[in-house]
């Protein structure tokens, strides 16, 4: 694992405020059933710890939830899009396959000639956005936006048990601003292990395999998780390994640590992550009973609300964690400023 530590660089880089957006339709277990999910609603429940998930409308796609977002942290930050120098969004869904869905966010917003990329690194998605964005503003940018967002309901299979009840749709973004060095963010690490690239993929699309009559009718352009125990034992161990990982690095301890904001695969991974880490489950933040695995922009969107919901309060560790296929894993470990829980406030 690679960690950045603003401290070792004599600079600080901090998370001034953030922004969510989720689409308007809410799409109940009820509502897959009717759709042909192979699956009881208590089922999918008692499964996945899922009671509902967004869904973008017909006319939305990951630009216009990445927009949101966007625009959403910026009113928080109090500043506007031509104050910010770079975009970095993490998203497996772009709009097309070229250009990158960060150059259409970025003309929307109205950040004139600054540079705009795409990440894409699955569920960890947003923690790799995060990491390229803080690595800006310490090397001489003054504000970057990091962004997730993905529409994970053009992808799915609703026959595929494994997968038709587990993802939404949504965006989440965060303002990076320079601060005082030892403030803000303290580490924030990254993994990879491409032995699991085919863990959980979409088969057809790409240049292994383009579009053909024949990838549409063998339904490969949906997603597929080809190893559910091997997945699930992943993202558990991915997001426990990293935690421990990244806090040896900076000196801390999950003692330390006020609120554990991870990635929302299911329900059960979260329990599980909770016995093996030992910490009450209060101290670990959980939204996927109402938001689903929203891909990359998941801890994205839980960090939001967590904020919102005065869960973190000035002065409070919070530490974000995210595994996802391929095999990626991340996580960022940050001290909440008091701009930043005042920004939750603001409309």
């Amino acid at each position: 694992m690679k960690v950045l530590l603003p401290a070792r660089h004599g600079a600080g880089v901090t998370i001034a405020a953030t922004g969510s957006y989720l689409p308007a339709r809410v799409v109940t277990n009820d509502d897959l059933v009717a759709l042909g999910a192979p699956l009881t609603p208590d089922e999918i429940e008692r499964l996945s710890g899922i009671r509902e998930r967004r869904w973008a409308a017909e006319d939305e796609a990951t630009s216009d939830l990445a927009i949101a977002a966007c625009r959403d942290a910026l009113t928080r930050a109090g500043c506007s899009a031509a104050d910010v120098d770079r975009l970095v969004l993490g998203t497996v869904s772009p709009d097309h396959a070229s250009p990158s869905a960060a150059c259409i966010v970025q003309h929307a917003l109205g950040m004139g000639q600054s540079p705009a990329l795409d990440v894409t690194a699955s569920c960890s998605g947003f923690l790799y956005a995060l990491d390229v964005a803080a690595r800006a503003v310490l090397t001489g940018d003054e504000r970057a936006l990091a962004c997730a967002a993905d529409v994970r309901s053009r992808f799915l299979d609703m026959s595929d048990r494994a997968t038709c009840a587990l993802f939404g749709d949504g965006a989440g973004a965060a303002v990076l601003a320079r601060c005082a060095p030892g403030e803000g963010i303290s580490a924030i690490g990254l993994a990879a292990d491409g032995s699991g690239a085919k863990s959980v993929y979409v088969p057809a699309g790409g240049s292994r395999a383009p579009a053909t009559r024949e990838t549409v009718e063998r339904r490969e352009h949906t997603i597929r998780m080809d190893a559910g125990p091997q997945v699930y034992l992943a993202a558990i161990e991915g997001m426990v390994e990293t935690a421990e990982r990244l806090l040896e690095a900076a000196g801390s301890s999950l003692a330390e640590v006020d609120l554990i904001v991870p990635h929302q695969p299911n329900r059960r991974i979260l329990d599980r992550m909770v016995r093996l880490m030992r910490v009450p489950a209060e101290k670990m933040y959980v939204n996927v009973e109402r938001t689903g695995n929203v891909s990359g922009a998941t801890c994205a969107i839980a960090l939001d609300q967590a904020l919102r919901e005065g869960r973190i309060r000035a002065g409070h560790r919070v530490l974000l964690l995210a595994a996802g296929a391929g095999y990626t894993s991340g996580a960022a470990l940050f001290v909440a400023g008091e701009a930043l829980v005042a920004s939750a406030a603001r409309a």
